[in-house]
């Protein structure tokens, strides 16, 4: 009997994220299933607000992957042939973004990082493996917060696309010294998912408490065991900094007061 050939994945380009969830090895059985329900039915929403349409989001829902491993998330953007423009990763941030906050209202907590790069995905066996996922997978764990950054060598790329395609979108992503373990800084682009909790429209969450109100309340409900206290005054510290840069570009933007002519009495 003739064994059947296997399915050959060919290498395509695209960019993925790994991001794991804080504290999940603290678990009890309980909060076990609640993490449980509470990742698929973001993932869920996630998947449904890419089949939306979006002005500034350019992704179609068949380039979007995701493969879950325990509090692991893998999130696959799929460019095929020809690596990714500038726009399209600017995209892929925006969708991070809203994972982490929309995560953050579920009562989940991720830091990650992202990578560009080459891989090759086999949705039959759930399996992406490549040289961007190896790349995100050798700093995924460690930042010292709740959040997710690009790879050093993504950075490299990434500024190089940003200074020749002449696109001034980057709303999505900041420039940040992102903390690490041992008090190390890595300076790269960082998600910047508390712009979402700057805009009303946007923020999953409906009550009468300013932004940095809810961030405090929602790390507040979570436990804060001996040695990881820096994680979230680390968070906090990166959504003070995103609030500086957007109030620094509303004053920027906003036209220049006129000079009124005063006359001379005489």
């Amino acid at each position: 009997m003739q064994k059947p050939k296997k399915k050959r994945v060919s290498r395509e380009f695209g960019a993925v994220a790994i991001l794991d969830a804080l504290s999940a090895s603290t678990y009890t059985e309980t909060e076990i299933e609640e993490f449980l329900r509470s990742r698929d039915r973001v993932l869920e929403e996630l998947t449904a607000w890419v089949e939306e349409p979006h002005g500034s989001v350019k992704i179609q829902p068949q380039e979007l992957e995701t493969f879950t491993f325990n509090d692991t998330i893998v999130i696959v953007l799929r460019g095929g042939s020809a690596p990714l423009d500038f726009d399209k990763v600017t995209s892929f941030a925006a969708v991070i973004r809203k994972f982490i906050v929309d995560s953050m209202a579920a009562g989940l907590l991720f830091r990650g990082a992202a990578a560009l790069g080459t891989f090759r995905v086999d949705t039959d066996t759930n399996t992406v493996m490549g040289d961007a996922v190896t790349d995100a997978a050798a700093w995924y764990a460690q930042a010292e917060w709740v959040g997710v950054h690009f790879t050093p060598r993504s950075f490299l790329e990434l500024s190089e696309m940003y200074e020749t395609s002449g696109s001034k979108r980057r709303c999505a992503m900041l420039n940040y010294d992102v903390p690490l373990h041992g008090d190390e800084k890595l300076n790269t682009f960082a998600i910047n998912w508390p712009k979402i909790l700057l805009v009303p429209s946007l923020s999953p969450w409906n009550n009468p408490l300013s932004p940095r109100a809810q961030l405090l309340r929602t790390l507040g409900q979570h436990r804060v065991p001996l040695g990881t206290e820096q994680k979230y005054l680390n968070t906090l510290a990166f959504f003070d900094h995103s609030l500086k840069i957007e109030n620094q570009a509303k004053k920027e933007a906003r036209p220049p007061a006129k000079k009124t002519k005063r006359r001379l009495r005489g």
